[in-house]
C-alpha cells in the first residue's frame, strides 16, 4: 500500500530536545525528570508546574530553567529544509505527533506556522493520550484522512517507533537527519513501488 502521510515528532527531530540535556546534566533526578515530564505531556501540569517542579529538584530558579534550557531549545534546521521539501513535494500529507506540555510547542511552530507546515497536529496534552499508546496513532491518521498503513512515523525515540510499528505504520527511528532521510527514502522505495 502506498505511503500518503509523514509524521514528524518534534523534540529530538525537528527541535533540540532541552528534556535530554536536562537529563544529562542532572543523572540523579532522571526519575523524577521523567515523572515531570509525563505529568506535562498528559497536561496535567502547566509549564510553569513542570519548571517549578524542576527548580524544586536541581536547584535552579524557574527563570533560569526556562532560559538554560527551553530557551536553549532552536529547531534543527536539517530536519526543517526536509521536512518543508517533502511539503512542497505535494506527495504527501504532513502531521506533527509529539508528547509535549500545554504551552511547549507554541514556543518553537507559531499557530501560522502550523497551518502552513503541517495537515494534522496532535499534542499530547491536548488529546490525553501520549505514544506509545496505540490510540494517538490511530487519532493522528484519522485526523490525516488516512489509514494507519499509509503512514510513515518519524521519531528519536525507539519505543515509539515500535508502538506506531504495532499500531500498523511504517517507522523511521531518527538519530541524526541524514540517516532519517536515507531511512525514510528507502521506507518510500519500498511501499510505493
Amino acid at each position: 500500500m502506498a505511503i500518503k502521510a509523514i509524521i514528524f515528532d518534534c523534540f529530538g527531530v525537528l527541535v533540540t530536545s532541552a528534556r535530554v540535556a536536562l537529563k544529562n546534566d542532572y543523572p540523579k533526578f532522571v526519575r523524577q525528570i521523567d515523572d515531570l515530564d509525563h505529568q506535562a505531556d498528559y497536561g496535567l501540569i502547566t509549564r510553569q508546574q513542570f519548571n517549578e517542579g524542576l527548580s524544586s529538584l536541581i536547584g535552579l530558579t524557574p527563570v533560569q530553567i526556562e532560559s538554560r534550557y527551553w530557551g536553549g531549545s532552536v529547531r534543527v534546521e536539517s530536519s526543517m529544509k526536509w521536512l518543508l521539501d517533502l511539503k512542497k513535494s505535494g506527495k504527501y500529507k504532513i502531521a506533527m505527533l509529539s508528547n509535549v506540555g500545554k504551552g511547549f510547542f507554541n514556543s518553537y511552530f507559531t499557530p501560522t506556522e502550523q497551518k502552513e507546515l503541517f495537515d494534522a497536529v496532535v499534542l499530547s496534552s491536548d488529546v490525553d493520550m501520549a505514544k506509545p499508546e496505540i490510540g494517538i496513532y490511530q487519532l493522528t491518521a484519522d485526523k490525516l484522512g488516512v489509514k494507519l498503513s499509509e503512514c510513515v512515523m518519524i521519531d528519536d525515540t525507539y519505543l515509539n517507533i515500535d508502538a506506531a510499528k504495532a499500531a500498523g505504520m511504517q517507522g523511521v527511528w531518527f538519530i541524526s537527519t541524514g540517516q532519517a532521510i536515507h531511512d525514510l527514502n528507502k521506507v518510500l522505495k519500498a511501499e510505493n513501488a
